[in-house]
């Protein structure tokens, strides 16, 4: 799962991911684990005023300042974390480190655009616990230095968040994860959700200058997301299937599903030797690994709240046309439009689903179950001028108020 709320989530570990200047002291295996997974993510040498240990083998480090490294060179992103706080630590086999519990203080991150704008997220307090962190070797498999991007840990909470842009400031309640699974290869099963993300009237003001929103009645957006998603690693391969979420309360949710294996695990190792020596992936040496990857399925979702009664009446009127008539058209217009798709099964299911879903707005979905799981080279051979024998092989379809 790759989006808006597993960067989220990112933050609570990625954050705390360090890589020390030299200083007189020595560094503890956790910590240098740690380094070199922020190493290969984010290409930053933080600064820190020091790093202590106790008897009982637990770390603070104080104080971690950053400029972490972007594609864009006028873009930067600054980090600063006050405290990090690493309890019960044990070293555990095949190369792990077990992190009983962590707790950051005071991280900021600040975003600043070639605009002169900048984004700045701050938590006051987030923690992980049992925390698992691979330690790599000098000379690790593709499978090892996938595994050491990975923050891996059964719970992850953030506490309160605070975003600032423009002068305006949003909050969210907070960001909370689990996972259950093997820890040596990462495998396994997350969830994740971001509680209340509050837009308040102001801040949507700026967003919305025409105010689109408050005509129809949104003076303010609270934005809720969830997740979930597994992981499967088999020999050099891995599977991710997944299902993200947005809603937005008394306005609509859009959900969105995924599934896809026989990923080459060199293909991520290519991508991350990439990002570190900053140039491009080499898709053309790829794309025979790529190849045989396969997917199984895909789904988009909107369910409704009530924006869609909102905003029909808009658009009818944009078109020239009063509400009742462009929803009695709508099927006509799409049987025309979809004409070139060559299915003419397919264009009647989405005709009927989409005057279903407008005389009586409820959901309305688009779905990709393909009978079995299609390889990339196989879908490369499709025939172009033949849409229609794509619609059939990927299984479309498109459902209302189900």
């Amino acid at each position: 799962m790759k989006n808006t709320l597993r960067a989220a989530v990112f933050l609570l570990l990625a954050a705390t991911a360090l890589t020390a200047p030299a200083q007189a002291q020595d560094v503890p295996p956790v910590v240098s684990a740690i380094f070199k997974s922020w190493e290969a993510q984010l290409k930053s040498t933080p600064a820190y005023d020091k790093i202590e240990t106790d008897s009982s083998g637990n770390v603070t480090i104080s104080n971690v300042a950053a400029t972490v490294g972007a594609q864009d060179p006028s873009t930067t992103m600054k980090l600063s974390i006050g405290s990090i706080a690493l309890e019960n630590v044990a070293a555990e086999a095949d190369g792990l480190i077990a992190v009983g519990a962590a707790t950051f203080s005071d991280t900021k991150l600040e975003f600043a655009g070639p605009d002169g704008k900048s984004i700045v997220i701050e938590i006051p307090k987030s923690g992980a616990e049992d925390w698992y962190v691979a330690v790599l070797g000098a000379n690790p498999t593709p499978l090892q230095s996938f595994r050491s991007t990975m923050g891996i840990a059964k719970k992850m909470t953030s506490g309160e968040i605070k975003v600032t842009a423009e002068g305006q400031s949003f909050t969210a309640k907070g960001v909370e994860s689990a996972w259950s699974g093997d820890p040596v290869t990462g495998a396994g099963k997350t969830t994740m959700s971001l509680t209340d993300l509050v837009i308040p009237e102001a801040a949507l003001a700026m967003m919305d200058p025409s105010s689109q929103l408050k005509a129809l009645g949104y003076s303010d957006i609270t934005l809720n997301m969830t997740g979930e998603g597994e992981l499967s690693v088999a020999g050099d391969n891995f599977g991710m299937t997944g299902t993200f979420g947005v809603s937005s309360k008394d306005m609509a949710g859009f959900t969105f599903s995924y599934g896809a294996s026989d990923i080459p695990i060199a293909v991520m190792a290519e991508l991350q030797t990439a990002q570190k020596t900053g140039r491009p992936p080499d898709f053309n040496a790829l794309m025979p690994q790529l190849m045989t990857v396969s997917l199984s399925g895909f789904k988009i979702r909107f369910e409704d709240a009530s924006i869609t009664k909102k905003v029909l009446p808009l658009i009818a009127k944009m078109q020239g046309m009063d509400e009742a008539a462009m929803v009695a058209n709508a099927g006509v217009m799409i049987q025309f439009n979809l004409m070139q798709l060559k299915n003419q099964a397919f264009t009647d299911q989405v005709a009927s689903a989409v005057n279903t879903f407008l005389k009586d707005p409820k959901s309305i979905t688009l779905s990709l179950a393909p009978a079995a799981p299609l390889k990339v080279q196989q879908i490369m051979t499709l025939d172009p001028t033949n849409p229609g024998a794509a619609i059939d092989l990927f299984g479309a379809s498109v459902t209302a108020n189900d």
